[in-house]
């Protein structure tokens, strides 16, 4: 990556002569920008950089040139190495040993698909693992237990120097049976109803055991629900033979030391609200049937990623001046290298979290259908 930058010199009116003592512009340099997330239950690992520069012209001139944002596919190598740790507080992991285990070489392609934005028009280059046809996880090659590191280590190919290296641990482990150690725990399961989603004064309360790593948690309800119609004796019938939903998302939780159980609450006049708008967002006009069960699922990231998402989101102050979070080191790198899980769907035991129904008196004055009828969006 190449940074330069521009100086703008006042033209100075002299009779006899202009002398100018410096170049008014200065050397590239590189500056690498690099973004990649590693989620062990994803099959490929992908991870993109982006040249970083500061000058005097248009933003919108520079974007559409490539050479100022892509480095060319021969000029960097990229790689990422699996390191032995060693377990210290909250499980927060220190790479031990003097070299790698494993390394893997990473490949690159160019892609058209990519998000809307100020990026270069065309194809851009992705450095991946392993190839994306294949139908195993990137982890495979660097498969074992929990304490270990990775290294993601970017090279210049011409010069043989590293100009950027960074590292992080995943969210968890990787079972052989692909299931993790994970479930929806609930304050009484003595209780016949505890495995229902249901609400008590106005909230329902989600908890769950730790992921190991983990520092951030986004829970997501998915309610379910059918479409429905009138048959020829005006009967109201659920068509069961797709389901649909929406999604409705549930404060964020932060885990720090070693809890036993991490828990968040969701308010029930939120939740029909957002159901109400989920839909109509959606423009789904159709009668609709209900749907019993809904999903819980955690979007969880770790420290790494929890640090960035927190220096640059707004500030809700009149503080201007925010720290820029990075964790990519050597050279004059910038961007992050961290892991997700996205998303991990909680199980009570049951596989299955199921409304309350409507003798409980829980729920507060009528049934959930009839809440729903409320909303006026089909029910």
């Amino acid at each position: 990556m190449k940074k330069l930058l521009f100086l703008i010199v006042p033209l100075l009116a002299v009779f006899s002569s202009c002398k100018v003592d410096f170049s008014p512009n200065a050397e590239w340099k590189d500056v690498p920008v690099v973004w990649c997330l590693l989620d062990q239950y994803e099959d490929t690992a992908w991870v993109r950089i982006q040249r970083c520069f500061v000058g005097s012209d248009n933003l919108y001139n520079y974007t559409r040139v490539s050479d100022s944002i892509y480095y060319p596919m021969d000029e960097i190598s990229v790689s990422l190495e699996k390191w032995n740790a060693t377990a210290g507080r909250d499980n927060i992991l220190t790479i031990s040993g003097d070299s790698p285990i494993a390394t893997k070489q990473l490949d690159c392609m160019m892609i058209d698909k990519k998000d809307t934005g100020l990026f270069a028009r065309g194809p851009q280059p992705v450095w991946f693992l392993p190839n994306p046809a294949t139908p195993r996880r990137w982890i495979e090659p660097f498969y074992g237990n929990q304490n270990f590191i990775y290294k993601l280590v970017v090279r210049n190919t011409k010069t043989d120097e590293i100009v950027a290296t960074a590292t992080t641990q995943l969210v968890g482990g990787l079972l052989e049976s692909g299931l993790e150690p994970v479930s929806l725990e609930r304050p009484n399961p003595a209780v016949p109803a505890y495995r229902m989603f249901r609400f008590a004064n106005g909230e329902c309360q989600i908890e769950w055991k730790p992921f190991v790593a983990a520092r951030l948690y986004q829970p997501v309800v998915r309610f379910y629900y059918y479409h429905a119609h009138y048959d020829e004796n005006n009967d109201y019938i659920y068509d069961k033979s797709k389901k649909y939903y929406v999604d409705v998302t549930v404060p964020s939780a932060s885990q720090t030391g070693r809890p036993q159980t991490i828990s968040t609450s969701l308010g029930e006049s939120y939740f029909m609200a957002s159901i109400k708008e989920a839909i109509s967002v959606a423009g789904d006009n159709s009668l609709k049937g209900f749907c019993d069960t809904v999903d819980i699922m955690l979007n969880i990231c770790n420290e790494d990623l929890n640090a960035y998402i927190k220096s640059s989101a707004p500030s809700n102050t009149i503080v201007q001046d925010r720290v820029f979070y990075t964790n990519i080191n050597d050279g004059n790198g910038v961007g992050i290298f961290a892991a997700r899980r996205q998303p991990h769907v909680l199980s009570d035991g049951s596989k299955i979290l199921v409304f309350s129904v409507p003798s409980d008196s829980q729920t507060g004055p009528g049934s959930y259908h009839d809440k729903l009828k409320k909303l006026d969006i089909g029910f």
